[in-house]
């Protein structure tokens, strides 16, 4: 998959290019010709290849704010730029001393490549100080990103399914005037197709020459058929089923897709993304909880609407129950009737939760709040265990993997009663 970070402009180049992206994890340079050279020299070669995840997004960030003409910001998730505005802040005075002084601050792990891209980054001290009167991101509300960037005309990043949550922090981030948009749908093993209407970024239209097939997913969550793309049917479920260029290799891909239409312009088939397939957490003795119906369970609490969570199995009681880890930064109050909240609409959305409520086998979810960071933080440490910087790191709906589950729990400050 083309995991997309930020766009900087290199100095003596403004005529030419507009952004770079790290294609696993190689920086390109995108020119306004369109023609697609690497690896770039923006933020240089070899700052695409620091695998502390942390690090990566600050050495970028150190060329990016040094550059007042960046008009593409291009990140892999919505969670990444929540991370992005969050470490600069951290890092605000390290980040303008390195541009007044033309000294490229030097980050955790980037011994291997510091000495030679630092070679590109020079002194500025009028924007240094332009910088200083702006002020951190978190001083401000709104815009933040187009005071330092005036030109700034898009924010890229994908804000699909669990994603799309965090997109009036994002808008926030930017201001109104700049264009948010989802680059793509697709996978390493294939692409799939471009967004259907920048205001709904989960909608996609398929445009690529692979050969892409849908498997029918039925009302009981089993497989169906296999459907060609002219084959399927308004609002039904389907798993995509890719075969390559290379032929002979046929991959399904686990995600959740609706047919919402075909495009009257081409016929081309329109897809709304939904989930990924086979998330869930089993309740012993109640139901098998889905991502699905978790992310419609919180539809009508108001702080948890635009907050990044996960939850897991909450079993330190039986009845054992759904139990949710929210940052306290991230969200406005909770009330101790949310958890009631949640618990009906869980009932309104999953038959078995319904069936085991009524018998006392389904009880309130829990909510645990999770220090300020804490899934930044998280990310940072997921890339250390991978050693991989690329961002593509993500916290999901549901937390299964047990190690992941301690670090939540490691940074609980208080609980909703």
């Amino acid at each position: 998959m083309v995991s997309l970070t930020f766009s900087v402009i290199k100095r003596g180049l403004r005529s030419q290019v507009r952004f770079f992206c790290l294609v696993e994890g190689y920086p390109c340079l995108i020119l306004t010709s369109c023609l697609f050279l690497g690896p770039g020299t923006i933020a240089p070669f070899g700052a695409g290849l620091i695998v502390n995840y942390r690090s990566l997004l600050l050495t970028h960030a150190a060329f990016a704010l040094a550059e007042r003409s960046v008009d593409v910001l291009s990140l892999t998730w919505s969670t990444t730029v929540i991370d992005f505005m969050q470490w600069i802040d951290e890092e605000w005075e390290t980040l303008l001393e390195g541009i007044e002084k033309g000294k490229l601050p030097q980050f955790p792990e980037t011994e291997e490549v510091h000495a030679a891209i630092a070679t590109m980054f020079y002194a500025d001290p009028e924007r240094a100080e332009e910088l200083r009167k702006i002020g951190p991101p978190s001083r401000t509300a709104v815009g933040w990103a187009t005071k330092t960037w005036p030109g700034l005309n898009s924010l890229r990043a994908i804000s699909t399914g669990a994603f799309e949550r965090l997109l009036p922090k994002l808008r926030a981030f930017v201001g109104p005037d700049v264009k948010v948009a989802t680059p793509g749908y697709g996978c390493t093993e294939c692409p799939v197709g471009g967004t259907f209407g920048a205001e709904v970024p989960s909608v996609f239209k398929v445009v690529n020459d692979n050969y892409i097939e849908l498997l029918e997913i039925l009302d009981d969550g089993e497989d169906g058929a296999v459907k060609q793309l002219w084959e399927v049917e308004f609002g039904k479920l389907y798993e995509p089923v890719f075969t390559t260029y290379d032929g002979l290799w046929r991959y399904r891909i686990q995600d959740v897709v609706q047919a919402v239409g075909f495009d009257p312009a081409d016929g081309a088939l329109v897809l709304k993304y939904k989930e990924r397939r086979n998330l869930s957490m089993k309740i012993p003795n109640c139901a098998l909880i889905t991502s699905s119906d978790i992310v419609e369970s919180v539809a009508s609490v108001e702080g948890l609407k635009h907050a990044e969570f996960t939850t897991f199995l909450d079993d330190r009681l039986v009845p054992a129950t759904v139990g949710f880890f929210v940052e306290s930064a991230q969200t406005s109050t909770i009330s101790p009737s949310d958890r009631d909240v949640i618990r009906d609409a869980l009932v309104e959305t999953n038959g078995n939760f319904a069936i085991s409520a009524k018998r006392g086998s389904a009880v309130r979810p829990t909510i645990r709040i999770l220090a300020p960071g804490t899934f930044a933080e998280f990310r940072h440490w997921r890339g250390s265990l991978n050693a991989s910087g690329s961002s593509q790191i993500k916290v999901s709906l549901i937390t299964l993997d047990p190690r992941s589950q301690e670090f939540f729990l490691g940074k609980v400050i208080d609980e909703v009663h």
